[in-house]
């Protein structure tokens, strides 16, 4: 199939999107002080889990029985491999091709998922790059640059940025999930490391992405973006996006990807559009129609049907605790058997009339964005150890009704069915509401209001549901 499409166009499109002009025309620019605030706000967020007291707490167990089972596998010769999936606890699709696939591990290397990132087939189509001088709004990022203490545009020193070559190295969909890594080739890669950066140290990150069939616009991808160092050689860094998708990529065939790329110049602005220096529109293609043939789909729908009481720990403005009865919550689970996992999703179908929209929110929230952790978790056993894994934190999503879903992915692949059908694979659906708040116990009557230099926090336990996994 010829690309017929005008890049200009694509330019336009992406330019002239709605949520694309309030992020990038209409974004308050913060003060360095508020910046530090957010930088510190992000830090607590995004701590890993085993910095929260209370979740190496909970977890710690887990950890220790994990080991275990390393060397009970090594005395009994239990056939199915460690690897299958002791090292696949962090495995989410999206992150896979975060690491290059020369440095993908016997441990972390799952062909189910590397055929499908083969039959995508990638290619590169063409590029243009935009610089500071040719946009519209240079008068105001200029002056951005001088106030934050930085000289004016001058070609002499960013001449170069328009010697990037993007280069398309793998790209993961599976029909929920679109990932995609970009080589940025150029001689002056340190530039872009936080190690190295000396007096230019630049950021870039894809804006958003459009795509296309043909000549004819189809969507608009927003997706999380990071440049993955560990890439970095005197050559060229490589850039990764992935975005969980609320609906499949429509189009048969080529689909035609353009992605708009930023480069900042962190010295001005990490975090804000005033940093920019250039745009890089790059477009590429990947044959839709061989990734989802080898994402290989099945998908089954049942009932989960709660009862008993139990503890709800509610958030809004404060935080407190709430006695339920389940009697009369029944969950509706999808699974959906993927090469690039199984798929377990959730929604409350049917709930009592005195349950609001928030406590079924509640329930189906593990976490939130102050980084605690209550609300429903899922977890799996395997054969009758009693050694629990838990996968990475779900997806919380809004559906078209109004209500949640919760999304985790388990890291079975078809290449493992029949070992883990031998096994058995046994779901466990677990509550946990909070049971000591900055050190102290609380009660299933308690409520707080959230101090301002933060708190701490634990959980308890409360099983609602176990039932077999079902596997094509």
């Amino acid at each position: 199939m010829e690309y017929k499409m005008d890049l200009e166009k694509q330019e336009n499109e992406l330019r002239s999107d709605p949520l694309a002009a309030l992020l990038r025309e209409n974004r308050p620019q913060p003060t360095g002080e508020s910046r530090a605030q957010v930088l510190q706000t992000l830090h607590r967020i995004e701590t890993p889990p085993w910095k929260h007291p209370g979740i190496f707490i909970r977890r710690a167990p887990f950890a220790f029985a994990a080991a275990c089972l390393v060397l009970l596998l090594l005395t009994t010769g239990t056939a199915y491999a460690i690897s299958s999936w002791l090292h696949r606890d962090d495995y989410k699709p999206g992150n896979y091709i975060g690491t290059p696939s020369e440095q993908r591990t016997e441990a972390s290397y799952i062909p189910d998922v590397e055929k499908l990132v083969r039959d995508a087939a990638p290619q590169s189509e063409r590029c243009r790059i935009v610089m500071l001088p040719e946009m519209e709004d240079v008068a105001a990022l200029n002056e951005w640059r001088v106030k934050m203490g930085q000289p004016e545009y001058n070609e002499a020193d960013w001449a170069w940025v328009r010697e990037i070559r993007p280069e398309i190295q793998e790209v993961l969909y599976d029909g929920s999930t679109f990932a995609y890594t970009i080589r940025l080739n150029t001689d002056h890669a340190e530039a872009f490391s936080s190690e190295t950066h000396g007096t230019q140290w630049l950021d870039a990150c894809t804006e958003h992405t459009i795509y296309a069939d043909s000549d004819q616009v189809i969507g608009t991808i927003h997706g999380q973006t990071n440049l993955m160092e560990e890439t970095l050689d005197a050559h060229g860094i490589t850039l990764n996006t992935s975005e969980n998708l609320s609906e499949p990529l429509q189009g048969n065939g080529r689909i035609f990807v353009t992605a708009e790329i930023s480069v900042m110049d962190a010295n001005v602005d990490s975090m804000a559009h005033v940093g920019l220096l250039g745009s890089i529109y790059y477009t590429f293609s990947f044959d839709v129609d061989g990734a989802l043939k080898a994402a290989d789909a099945s998908t089954q729908t049942a009932e989960r049907t709660l009862s008993g009481n139990a503890v709800l720990t509610l958030d809004y403005d404060t935080m407190w605790n709430m006695p339920v009865s389940l009697d009369g919550v029944v969950l509706e689970e999808t699974v959906s058997c993927r090469s690039t996992g199984v798929y377990l999703s959730y929604r409350v179908k049917e709930a009592p009339e005195n349950w609001t929209e928030q406590m079924k929110k509640s329930l189906l929230s593990p976490t939130n964005e102050r980084g605690k952790f209550e609300g429903m978790s899922v977890s799996y056993t395997l054969g009758g150890d009693a050694t629990v894994y838990e996968p990475p934190f779900p997806e919380i999503t809004v559906l078209e009704d109004g209500s949640f879903a919760y999304t985790v992915i388990l890291p079975f692949f078809p290449s493992d069915y029949e070992m883990l059908k031998q096994q058995g694979v046994t779901v466990h659906l677990t509550l946990h509401a909070v049971d000591s708040f900055n050190g102290e116990p609380v009660d299933a009557a308690w409520q707080a209001i959230f101090p301002e230099n933060g708190f701490d926090l634990t959980t308890s336990y409360q099983p609602l549901i176990s039932f077999p996994l079902e596997l094509p």
